[in-house]
């Protein structure tokens, strides 16, 4: 882990109330400043080993594959952050192969939402509607956008809020991992502030919660990650538990570099 950044997290994850079985699945490596959530989809099971293969393939490639050197044609993306693209990218691949070896498993699929601490940056790649959430200064933002159909509605006006949040074709995935073998992942790469709280969750609590709600918990308990992560699991399952949950609570404690003015500019690129 980056000495810079000093950071404590919890994660868990729970069948719900409804679903037979949990297709989702969590990494979180501390001493490697990473953490991800990611939200499997299809039959026979196969949701779940996709989420399974998708962590795997992450950490694999975090942990034994070299970041790369830093580019000379002026992207905007720092080797970190390239680096956990990649690792998503190797993850699609991976689920394709598993999927062409075995017919039940034919259209498997799973969400993404990953973020490592580099530095004094986190770097974040995200695919489908897994969320990371920052709370910062009582306010918190949602720094990911939904790849659903409902947000490309929402987008484009014809929905309200209101009416998004009620809509029954919520759910309907506009990119995942496993479905084609050309991956987009949305990349974002933001300074990092003492007492930042992260939330990465799959839809199974943001579509049990909302905004207030989770905001309330991580004000009040934020600076105890086991403790929020386990309030929020435990008010997603009593508004219904209708999917999987997953959450991961990330406090950080201190940020030992990289305090100044530029704290001020958020690097916010979803090309």
């Amino acid at each position: 882990m980056d000495e810079n950044i000093h950071f404590r997290a919890f994660g868990i994850t729970d069948i719900g109330q409804v679903r037979e079985h949990n297709e989702d699945a969590i990494g979180l490596a501390i001493d490697q400043g990473y953490m991800v959530v990611a939200d499997g989809m299809g039959g026979h099971n196969a949701g779940e080993v996709a989420s399974t293969i998708a962590i795997d393939e992450i950490a694999r490639h975090l942990s034994f594959s070299d970041c790369p050197a830093p580019s000379t044609d002026n992207t905007v993306y720092s080797p970190q952050t390239l680096h956990l693209r990649d690792a998503v990218v190797v993850a699609n691949a991976a689920i394709l192969d598993a999927a062409k070896q075995d017919d039940t498993r034919q259209g498997m699929g799973t969400t993404v939402v990953a973020m490592q601490f580099t530095a004094n940056r986190v770097a974040i790649a995200h695919v489908g509607d897994s969320r990371l959430y920052r709370f910062r200064e009582g306010f918190l933002d949602q720094l990911t956008t939904d790849h659903t159909l409902v947000q490309e509605w929402l987008t484009r006006k014809l929905y309200t809020e209101e009416e998004a949040r009620n809509a029954k074709n919520k759910n309907v995935i506009t990119r995942a991992l496993g479905l084609f073998e050309e991956l987009e992942v949305d990349l974002l790469e933001e300074l990092v502030r003492s007492k930042d709280l992260y939330l990465l969750c799959s839809d199974g609590l943001s579509g049990m919660l909302d905004d207030t709600e989770i905001s309330k918990v991580l004000s009040k308990h934020g600076q105890e990650p086991e403790a929020a992560a386990m309030l929020l699991l435990k008010l997603a399952n009593m508004a219904g538990g209708k999917d999987n949950i997953s959450i991961i609570v990330v406090c950080v404690d201190e940020v030992v570099a990289g305090q100044d003015d530029a704290l001020d500019e958020t690097l916010d690129w979803f090309d």
